[in-house]
């Protein structure tokens, strides 16, 4: 019988998640975590609601800027739905949240938008998004080296971290700039393009094409990219608006730097090959909250809370899928189909 391997290390992390926070959870007490909870304010949580469903917004809105600069139209309330369904889809999919954007590419495909090049504007989002999350993160990092004690292993990750990212994103940056390939030159510098088989010369044919267009969206829409990245800087801002309504929900008070700390950790327990990021994220918490000093209850409650609003979230994009009756796979079979048509139509014509 042949093994699915995927589904295989997805249960095995999971089971390996679930045992990490069974022991966390034991080892605080059910009863200390609950505690925390009783600090509660109506009016608190209400404003905790709209700023998670600002960032929401502020994050398509960014989209739509990528989107129009590739003229690609679609009504903001839809590119609303599409960002919830691919962040449903991303909350349970094991990995660094990279799962609903091939679906947010093919749902754009009921706008008339090739899936290529809607893909392409995925990419571009999502890159700037890390770009701008990366660079705030290691800013965070340094304020918190100055202000706390970082274990000396820690401090020798975030540094290394730091280098090589800045290093990636500089040469990334670089290469787009002068119309040179970067994920495409991976792939070469891998030796994948040496294989002769079908799908990856297929494959090595789609990354160029994508990256063809992501070249041409830096080299020559300057403007959208620059107020992108203004909008993830803003992005941020509400970010932290949402982090620090969160930890007042819990009677916490804390200043920005040690919200820069906490939301980097976040960020970092998602990277993990584990779905919904089960274990790590409550680990993850407690680390940072021993480094500035508060206690580890206090962590896995916050941790449970980001867990119950991205599942609410992750729920309300399976309806929005379910209500629309999208299948990203249709979709895009479809639209190859219409293009295999238009390519046999012109050969028959001699266009």
């Amino acid at each position: 019988m042949k093994i699915n391997w995927r589904n295989f290390f997805t249960i095995f992390f999971l089971v390996i998640g679930l045992a990490a926070m069974y022991v966390i959870v034991k080892g605080y007490g059910l009863r200390a975590i609950i505690n925390v909870y009783k600090n509660f304010n109506p009016t608190t949580l209400l404003l905790y609601i709209i700023a998670v469903t600002c960032i929401f917004i502020v994050l398509t809105w960014r989209w739509d800027v990528i989107l129009r600069s590739r003229e690609i139209k679609v009504p903001f309330l839809r590119l609303f739905y599409y960002r919830i369904i691919g962040t449903a889809i991303n909350f349970f999919t094991p990995g660094p949240r990279v799962g609903g954007e091939p679906t947010q590419a093919a749902l754009l495909g009921e706008h008339g938008a090739e899936f290529t090049k809607a893909l392409s504007t995925v990419m571009i989002d999502k890159i700037i998004d890390t770009t701008t999350s990366g660079l705030l993160f290691i800013i965070g990092a340094i304020l918190v080296m100055l202000h706390y004690v970082v274990p000396i292993g820690l401090k020798i990750f975030l540094i290394v971290g730091a280098i090589l990212f800045v290093t990636i994103v500089g040469i990334f940056y670089y290469r787009m700039l002068t119309n040179r390939h970067f994920f495409l030159r991976l792939f070469q510098i891998s030796g994948l393009n040496r294989i002769k088989n079908q799908t990856i010369i297929k494959l090595e044919h789609k990354i160029e094409e994508i990256e063809l267009i992501m070249i041409d969206f830096y080299k020559n829409d300057k403007k959208a990219f620059m107020v992108s990245m203004a909008i993830s800087i803003f992005s941020w801002a509400v970010m932290f608006a949402e982090y620090k309504l969160a930890t007042t929900l819990l009677g916490l008070h804390l200043g920005y730097v040690e919200l820069f700390f906490i939301i980097s950790f976040i960020g970092m327990a998602v990277l993990f090959p584990i779905p919904m990021a089960v274990g790590v994220l409550e680990a993850g918490q407690v680390s940072a909250f021993a480094i500035i000093g508060i206690s580890g209850s206090a962590a896995v409650a916050l941790a449970f809370l980001v867990r119950i609003k991205d599942l609410a979230w992750g729920v309300i994009g399976m309806i929005l899928l379910a209500i629309f009756g999208f299948s990203p796979a249709k979709i895009v079979e479809k639209k190859y189909q219409e293009k295999r048509t238009i390519i046999e139509r012109k050969k028959r014509t001699g266009e």
